[in-house]
């Protein structure tokens, strides 16, 4: 493996003395080559069962493996681990290398690796041969440079893999940056606080792109307050942290965790497992986990559960945090009893993803039609004593409901509104209400910049009616929109950067600050953006 990076990059990876001692690579090591315009980097992973948790940590983000077979020992029980890993992480873009072919008990045995990896979904995959003394080096970069250019790469998270200081600059750290990650920023850590960047580089060049899967060192600040370490994850938006997490095991059987030690690697990070229980949904295996410590991570990241005890591989796919303690009651409880469900929305009433193609969507969350139907009827039908105890405490102790999705949710029914936590039931009045609706949206246009109109001539329960159906909005004592007006602000919040400025809103939207400043008050009341300083700077809560 050394050589092989050796003969591409001409540097040495392994750099710590034992590494040199031992001829093994311990660390994870970092180096780099040329072809054309690109620069292509290379994260040098142990192959050593002992350093595990080091060779996954250097997975993270990677566009491609190169999978390093010692042809003269053929596939080892190594092998077998970091593999099994790889397919666990859905790291399935890998280019086998057989190496040390010049040797005269090698033996690239190419069709028995075909046959164990081309029944694997989704796998890309080429097999190439590298021998030191006969291998044309430009040949073989085309070749890797042609695998690269079939792999994609759909990250948007930024694993950070060292932390150092040096002397006269200060606090660097490193990592691979995903696609999807924008380097304009801002980097924010798992404890929501935002890095001070002085710099980017990439192979010791400023970094000028905007995303990109690259190696990169951010050098920050020496008044930035943030120490981030190995194992931290920077994202553009903020993230919250859980012990408790809801994830996906590509599993058939609950057998395969119950009573082991596990562990569970995730990026540059891993984590003990303290309890674990499994559910089956449909066709599929859920499990509900307490951490070892808490975890921020990003929707759908792909992790890997190592069974120590078993010395086993299981791939899992991160779903949700799970803070509600009634939720977690609820699903420990339900593992117990083993209990069947057919979807998830069986078990959850909100989930943060889509679940099915007849999904419905509430903010940024999403259900389906028997349990919005389900909501809606049992809220009516304990409104008395709903408003005794108010409708947040309701929903979230007994649907596990957050507060910033009760909003959504009410917007989603059109007989029932919620106000200051308490609900009321709308009167039905279907045709005369669309009528009323139908005239004021006509006197008012279709642009965001509104007359004043008069709702005096109008029925005035029709028009309350209305207000309570989140059909009309007041924006301010002169302002009135409906909730199309209203749709057209959110398309427009969703246009601006996850942090913007009142100019930055009015910019984009062309009103004058007589409007920019209510309706930036009616997004704060609704939880869909919060004001960060005095200037009047927002920072979206939902994208």
């Amino acid at each position: 493996k050394s050589t092989l990076v050796n003969f591409l990059t001409g540097q040495e990876t392994d750099k710590l003395a034992e590494e040199k001692k031992r001829g093994l690579t311990i660390n994870i090591g970092y180096t780099f080559y040329e072809y054309a315009d690109q620069t292509i980097s290379i994260v040098d992973v142990p192959g050593h069962r002992d350093f595990f948790k080091n060779t996954v940590a250097g997975f993270s983000n990677a566009d491609a493996v190169l999978f390093v077979i010692d042809s003269t020992q053929g596939w080892s029980e190594q092998s077998e681990q970091h593999f099994n890993a790889l397919i666990g992480l859905s790291k399935l873009n890998i280019l086998f290398v057989f190496t040390k072919l010049d040797m005269k008990e090698s033996n690239a045995d190419e069709q028995w690796l075909i046959d164990k990896v081309s029944n694997i979904k989704d796998m890309n995959y080429k097999i190439l041969k590298f021998d030191k003394n006969s291998t044309d080096k430009i040949s073989l970069i085309e070749d890797i440079q042609t695998f690269i250019s079939t792999c994609t790469n759909e990250y948007s998270s930024f694993w950070i893999d060292r932390s150092f200081l040096i002397d006269g600059i200060g606090r660097i750290v490193t990592g691979t940056v995903g696609s999807g990650f924008s380097l304009s920023g801002p980097f924010i850590t798992t404890r929501g606080e935002k890095l001070e960047v002085k710099s980017i580089e990439s192979v010791n060049e400023e970094y000028t792109q905007e995303t990109g899967s690259q190696r990169v060192a951010i050098s920050l600040k020496k008044s930035s307050g943030v120490i981030p370490k190995r194992g931290d994850l920077l994202s553009n938006t903020v993230l919250s942290e859980s012990i408790h997490i809801f994830i996906k095991l590509d599993i058939e059987s609950s057998k395969e965790i119950r009573n082991n030690t596990l562990k569970l690697f995730a990026g540059t990070s891993n984590h003990l497992v303290e309890k674990i229980h499994p559910l089956r949904i449909g066709e599929e295996t859920y499990a509900i986990a307490k951490l070892g410590k808490p975890a921020a991570l990003p929707m759908k990241e792909k992790m890997v559960l190592h069974n120590i005890d078993r010395d086993s591989f299981i791939a899992c796919e991160f779903t949700m945090q799970v803070n509600n303690k009634n939720l977690i009651k609820h699903l420990t409880r339900e593992s117990k009893k083993k209990g069947s469900y057919n979807n998830l929305y069986d078990l959850l009433y909100l989930l943060p993803f889509k679940n099915s193609d007849d999904s419905l969507r509430i903010g940024q969350m999403f259900t389906d039609e028997a349990n919005l139907n389900l909501l809606n009827n049992n809220i009516k039908d304990n409104a008395e004593t709903i408003n005794k105890f108010g409708i947040n405490k309701y929903l979230y102790e007994k649907f596990y409901i957050e507060e910033a999705d009760i909003q959504y949710l009410f917007s989603a029914f059109e007989d029932i509104s919620v106000k200051e936590n308490q609900i009321k039931l709308a009167t039905d009045n279907t045709d005369e209400d669309k009528k009323v609706l139908n005239l004021i949206s006509n006197e008012l246009g279709g642009e965001l910049k509104v007359p004043d109109i008069d709702l005096k001539k109008f029925d005035r329960d029709v028009v309350k009616n209305l207000f309570l159906k989140d059909k009309l909005i007041r924006i301010s004592k002169n302002i009135l929109y409906t909730d199309n007006h209203f749709k057209e602000v959110l398309r427009i919040i969703e246009q601006l950067p996850t942090t913007f400025t009142i100019t930055e809103f009015k910019s984009l939207s062309g009103l004058s600050r007589k409007y920019t400043i209510p309706i930036l008050e009616i997004l704060d009341g609704k939880q869909i953006i919060k004001k960060i300083d005095s200037d009047g700077t927002r920072q979206k809560l939902i994208s």
